[in-house]
């Protein structure tokens, strides 16, 4: 810190520190109480060699220091409190957004076991769906192919399914026939006599 700096109590006053993540930048806090410090111990080396009038100034500028070293120390103190203050704020917010993280994860743990129990449920109905088809579908098979029984049975039951038997129906055909005509020919005649 070879370079010399000129204060004036009003620019020490008014000196406005930038904003940090959590408050005043501590960093810049330091350097500027260093460079105050530094150009006091100036001005105090410079005073010594003087003469006697101008220590007396010195030790006006002395108590002028201290003033402004004590203001300092106070706004440091309030940038403490104030990072102190910033810290917990932040771990306030930590843990509200760790509760509704947590909040998050349960919905969709609760959406997703929901989502679950309605798909068993409606596999569940599928099955029964499927076994009663099943069953519609043997019953139907079991009439279906009673009923070709019947059909099949009564198919080899009839007379031109069989040659032999077809001849047979073609004898009693005939006979039937012949009988019927003569019957027919015999009420003929004694309708006409």
């Amino acid at each position: 810190m070879d370079q010399k700096y000129e204060f004036s109590p009003v620019e020490i006053r008014h000196k406005e520190f930038s904003n940090g993540m959590f408050g005043y930048s501590k960093k810049e806090v330091r350097e500027y109480l260093d460079m105050i410090s530094a150009h006091i111990e100036d001005l105090f080396s410079q005073k010594a060699s003087s003469d006697e009038p101008a220590r007396m100034n010195v030790f006006d500028d002395r108590a002028q220091s201290q003033l402004v070293l004590e203001q300092l120390q106070k706004k440091e103190e309030l940038i403490s409190r104030t990072l102190i203050q910033a810290e917990n704020t932040k771990n306030e917010i930590l843990r509200n957004a760790q509760k509704e993280a947590d909040n998050i994860v349960r919905s969709a743990e609760l959406a997703a076991k929901k989502a679950i129990d309605d798909t068993k449920h409606y596999l569940n109905v599928l099955k029964h769906e499927f076994i009663n088809m099943k069953e519609q579908k043997r019953q139907f098979l079991l009439e279906t192919s009673a009923q070709l029984q019947m059909f099949s049975k009564r198919i080899e039951q009839d007379p031109l399914f069989d040659r032999s038997r077809e001849a047979e129906l073609d004898t009693q055909i005939n006979v039937a026939s012949t009988i019927k005509m003569e019957t027919l020919n015999g009420r003929n005649d004694t309708e006409n006599s």
